[in-house]
This record gives structure tokens, sequence and C-alpha cells, in this order.
């Protein structure tokens, strides 16, 4: 466990500070471990029952419907549909009050083809995203961020020099370099000891920052908390870990400098990824929680004061060891109230299920190829002629 430090949390403070608010946040879905096309979304995320929700949902089968019926597709063909694996891709796109979108990566999947099909598939051009975050050095998170490091970098040694009536249609492109957020503590290797007696279970390896290092690319290490691409994104610090009942992944290992594999339970170099939506409050995304999603959450609260609107992510109760986590955790979180809850990866369907009894209208799994848009809350003109009044623009930031 770790200790709360007051002057980290002020680190992070400084850094929230700097963090503008989105009008529209939208995720979608490039890796998960469930693909499902069919389901009907939980009713605060369904346009047909609620043409105003703030958080409408689109399916991987009703976006490729579109495809057809817009004549960008001959038919429906289930041979291109998208592929599920053991491990997590968000593409997060930010649109500000000025119309211009921010993109970024949050982590890149367990394999560089999986993570290449469904994006080509999804239509994902790398020369609009403008950074890649890793949330932690697991292979299930960071090898499919090869696949995007040479996307992002021949989309960009293409466009270079071209004149902008040249460049293919698509995202504006970013002209700057495509940057990949790491935090530096990258193990030689992780993987897991079963037993006292036992041989190690080494997982393949992490990729290497130079293997990460393309031309048009950035490899940008952080372990402290800081914001991106025109302060849109935060990426946290290492995450207190103050829960009673959140220890970590029990048989965890990490392969030492000394050649010997050590038991690490907490992964301390984790991370989680906020945004702020205009008037709904934080959007949090955590891609495993293997500090506790509770702490992530209560650290989160402590360094915005800000509400919790929206957690998305992978919140690690699955595995018999993992699961009797779940009551409490679940309580927790009924406690802290979030708006919505989007749960994948490794969050386990005896988890999933819980959620769903805890928040019926409030949860949804995340599925591959799924679409989840977090839209601000509506500005009347009395708060518009306030804010101006306050020395603001209509998103809350200050005027020049």
């Amino acid at each position: 466990m770790s200790e709360r430090d007051p002057q980290e949390i002020d680190v992070a403070r400084a850094a929230w500070s700097q963090l503008r608010a989105v009008e529209r946040l939208t995720v979608t879905v490039v890796v998960d471990n469930e693909t499902d096309g069919l389901s009907a979304p939980c009713a605060c995320c369904d346009p047909s029952l609620d043409p105003n929700t703030s958080t409408p949902y689109q399916s991987e089968l009703t976006w490729a419907t579109h495809q057809v019926a817009s004549g960008k597709w001959p038919d429906l063909d289930f041979r291109q549909s998208l592929l599920a694996g053991h491990g997590l891709s968000l593409l997060l796109s930010a649109t500000t009050s000025d119309g211009s979108v921010h993109r970024l990566l949050f982590d890149g999947g367990p394999r560089e083809d999986l993570w290449s099909i469904n994006a080509e598939r999804l239509g994902v051009d790398m020369a609009g995203v403008g950074a890649a975050v890793l949330s932690h050095w697991h292979v299930d998170h960071s090898v499919g961020l090869l696949a995007a490091a040479r996307a992002a970098s021949a989309a960009r040694v293409a466009n270079q020099g071209r004149p902008e009536a040249e460049l293919p249609p698509g995202p504006e492109p970013v002209q700057e370099p495509f940057v990949l957020d790491l935090h530096p503590a990258r193990p030689a290797r992780r993987g897991l000891l079963l037993g006292p007696s036992q041989k190690p279970v080494p997982f393949n390896v992490d990729p290497t920052l130079e293997q990460l290092s393309l031309p048009g690319c950035r490899v940008d290490l952080h372990a402290s908390p800081h914001t991106l691409l025109g302060n849109r994104f935060f990426v946290s610090g290492s995450i207190p870990r103050i829960v009673s009942f959140e220890t970590g992944q029990p048989g965890h290992a990490t392969l030492g400098a000394d050649g010997n594999w050590h038991l690490d339970p907490y992964i301390m170099e984790e991370r989680y990824l906020a945004v702020r939506v205009r008037g709904r409050g934080v959007v949090v995304f955590s891609g495993c929680s293997h500090a506790g999603i509770i702490n992530v959450v209560q650290n989160v609260k402590e360094v915005s004061g800000e509400h919790v609107f929206g957690v998305v992510g992978g919140l690690h109760l699955a595995g018999s060891k993992m699961e009797g986590r779940i009551p409490e955790t679940v309580a927790a979180l009924k406690e802290i109230d979030p708006d919505r809850v989007f749960g994948g990866h490794c969050t386990g369907w005896r988890a999933k299920a819980a959620l769903v009894a805890a928040f019926p209208d409030r949860f949804q799994p995340l599925s591959v190829g799924g679409t989840y848009t977090f839209l601000a809350a509506p500005l009347g003109e009395a708060q518009k002629a306030e804010a101006l009044v306050e020395g603001q623009s209509p998103d809350g930031e200050a005027l020049p």
C-alpha cells in the first residue's frame, strides 16, 4: 500500500488547474475483450428512448448498418466484423467550444494485428490523432501501440511537406509529432508467481522505447501528473493505494534488475486519464484499475474537487482471487454515485452483473466498435451572460 502524499496531491492539482473543459467527448472502442453489436444500450444511453440523452451510444452493428445505408459499403459483410481480444484500446475525440477536435489513443491492446485490423475497419486515421497514453506496462495494453505508432508515423511521413489542398480527406492532420506518453518505469518483464515453489510464468515482452521511436513519433516519459493536447486530457501520476480492500493483483510478479522474479502486486506505475466535460463533470479512464477503481476515483475527486460523471475502462474484478472484492467495490462506487459506469476488459462477467444490479440504468459494458459519447450540458443564455460578466468564455475558460 502507498500513503497519500500531500506534496504529490499539490502537484496533481497544479496540473489539473490547466485542464480545459470540452463540449463533446467521443469514445470509440478499438480493442476490448468482448464484441456485442446486438444488445440494446442501457436506458441512459439509448437515443430511441431519450433523444436528448447526454450519453448516446452506437453499437458496431448500428454503425455498420449506416455504412451500407449511406452507400459506403455494398452490404453488411460479417467477414469484416471487428475482433475481440484480451486487452483495451480506446480512441478519444474531444471537441472544444470553437469546434476543434483533439484525438488521443488510450492504450493499444495485446496484439499489433488485432489493433490494425480493427482500426482499419473502423476507419481510424492516425494522421488526425495527436498522442497515445499507455496506462501501465502490461502487454495487453502496450503491444498494440507498435501498430498505432507505425500508422501514425506513416501518415506523418506521407503528409510531410504536402500542400493543404493535396492532403487526403479525413480528420485534419496533426502537424506535430505523434506523442507516445509512457511511464519511465518500464520493467524488463512481467509475469506470475503462482506459488513459492513454482517457476515463474512470464508474459511476452513490452515494446521497447526504441521500437516506438519511429519517424514522426516522439516518446515522452512522465511519472508526474500533466496535461496533453491543448490541455484537454489529464494524465495522472502514481495513484495512492489507501482503500483497505484494494490490495493489488495477487501472484503478479516483475523480473528485477538482479535477474530474479519478485512479487509485485501493486503495479505502481499505473496511471489514469481524465477529461472535463462542461457542465457534467469528470470522465475518468482506467486501463486495468490495478490500483483499485475506488482508489482511482477517490484520487480524481481529491485532485479535481469536481463531480465524477463517468467511469470507463477495465475494473480488474475478474478471476477467483479478485471476485471477492466485487461487493465492497460496488458498494463504494454506489456511494461515490457516478452518473455513468462503462466497464470492460478485465471487469469480468460477475462484476458486470453486480454493476447492472447496482446501476440498472447507468451501467453498460464496453464492446468492440461501440461508440460512447459524452455531451456537455446545455448552456442557457443567462449562463452565457454570467460567464461573460465574469470574464470567461462560454465553456468556462478565461477570456484573453
